[in-house]
């Protein structure tokens, strides 16, 4: 037994070296698997700082994107309120306009009946002239003839006064001779 025992003790040892030798190898894999996890982890921790970067951007957009969508709706809902503001305004501007296509209607057809009486004015302008005209030539030949008639009746005033004229020396040249006479 004396060699049982140091046998065994060397089976033994080799056995803690075998088993030393098996631990290491696969105390090697672990280290290896764990490299890699930790490769791994540390991928998936730039990754996860990347896409939480990108979170916070794409929040930060989603930010802007809302308070520029506030901003638009406010924008939408004055521009639909100057809408109607000028679609109100375009109603009245059509009433006006209509009021004023038949004033404007009513004044041609005045214009349109003052042109006329004026037309009509102005022919009897035309026959009040010619008739004016015709009275005018009438007065110069009766005025003519006036002027005719009083000169002979100044010639015949003239001739009656030298008549008389004559007949008062006459009278005198017969009236002295018989005062002569007597």
């Amino acid at each position: 037994m004396s060699k049982l025992l140091p046998n065994l003790v060397m089976v033994l040892a080799f056995g803690l070296c075998g088993l030393c030798v098996f631990q290491w190898d696969r105390e090697g894999d672990l280290r290896q698997n764990l490299a890699a996890l930790n490769d791994e982890l540390y991928q998936k921790k730039e990754t996860i700082q990347g896409l939480e970067l990108t979170v916070k951007r794409n929040l930060e957009q989603i930010d802007q994107l809302e308070q520029k969508r506030k901003e638009l709706t406010e924008t939408k809902l004055a521009n639909e309120k100057k809408i109607r503001e000028l679609e109100h305004q375009y109603d009245e501007l059509l009433k006006q306009k209509d009021r004023l296509d038949q004033q404007l209607q009513e004044y041609q057809a005045a214009i349109q009946t003052a042109n006329e009486r004026i037309l009509e004015q102005n022919e009897s302008i035309k026959k009040a002239n010619e008739v004016i005209q015709t009275v005018a030539a009438q007065r110069d030949e009766r005025a003519a003839q006036l002027v005719k008639v009083t000169e002979e009746y100044n010639q015949l005033v003239k001739d009656y006064n030298k008549l008389v004229d004559d007949v008062n020396k006459l009278n005198e040249a017969a009236t002295g001779s018989d005062s002569r006479r007597k």
